[in-house]
């Protein structure tokens, strides 16, 4: 069975109008996030089958085999006029022992144009506070990804998305964010949190040019184009109009391949496959 998600737009204060006008949004408010697919509480998206038949996104997870709260992936396409936040996230250990949440969030990003990020690859320490804007801001090591690269950035990995970025985020059902700084915006700020939970990072071992594949115990991910035969229980988003045996599909539309069928697609699109993990987790 093909289901097609359903996404919900999120209006944001560092947003632009991109997505309002890709998606129809009528926002009078800049739209910094477009939920693909999500069974996390803050928003929930639902999935439909080819003929018109609406679902819950949580009843599919007995088709994946999983014996977990929620559908553990949460996807999201993102436009941002202005920088976000300097912002750490935690691993899951952190998540369940201090915030009685089911797991962190580590994410990766596949840009869909030239694009600014930022990094600080070091590990903010206690001594260091309390923590100066101007100190923060002059750690950030600026990145400008093109079209196609993909960053992985694993939980406690302090990062920023700059002004004129567009891409796909892939990222654990979880919305634990610490700032650090947020440009004067005057949102709270969770810096004692971001000072426990941040790592160490080699940021040449989270960069891909030219993306792929990549994975890790979360998801695995690779790119595909032209006419490609994908497994089932897998998740596509295309990143070109094309075809899901014959359904005619648009850009950044959004699918979940269940049942044992292979499905036969044709386009460019971005496949995603549940890491191991989830399947340790629904045996416990």
């Amino acid at each position: 069975m093909i289901l097609k998600t359903i996404p919900k737009i999120r209006e944001m204060i560092w947003g632009d109008r991109e997505l309002s006008k890709l998606f129809g949004a009528k926002s009078e408010k800049p739209v910094g996030e477009v939920w693909l697919l999500s069974d996390h509480p803050l928003i929930t998206t639902e999935v439909q089958t080819l003929s018109g038949k609406t679902l819950h996104i949580n009843s599919v997870l007995e088709s994946f085999n999983l014996n977990i709260e929620r559908f553990p992936i949460l996807l999201k396409l993102i436009s941002a006029k202005e920088w976000l936040s300097i912002q750490v996230h935690p691993d899951d250990g952190f998540a369940r022992k201090i915030e009685k949440e089911p797991w962190g969030k580590t994410e990766c990003w596949f840009f869909l144009k030239k694009s600014t990020i930022g990094l600080i690859p070091e590990k903010i320490n206690p001594d260091e506070l309390p923590l100066k804007p101007d100190k923060i801001k002059k750690r950030l090591k600026i990145l400008h990804p093109q079209y196609g690269d993909f960053l992985y950035i694993p939980a406690g990995t302090m990062h920023a998305i700059g002004p004129e970025s567009m891409l796909i985020e892939i990222q654990q059902s979880s919305d634990l964010t610490y700032r650090v700084y947020d440009w004067e915006r005057g949102r709270d700020l969770h810096i004692e949190k971001a000072v426990l939970v941040s790592k160490n990072v080699n940021i040449d071992n989270l960069i891909y040019k030219d993306f792929e594949s990549f994975r890790s115990q979360y998801f695995h991910i690779y790119r595909v184009s032209g006419t490609t035969k994908i497994p089932s229980n897998s998740i596509i988003v295309m990143l070109s109009n094309g075809e899901i045996n014959s359904h005619k599909t648009s850009k950044y539309e959004t699918f979940l391949l269940l049942g044992k069928e292979i499905t036969r697609i044709k386009g460019n699109a971005l496949v995603i496959k549940l890491g191991q993990v989830w399947y340790s987790n629904s045996k416990q």
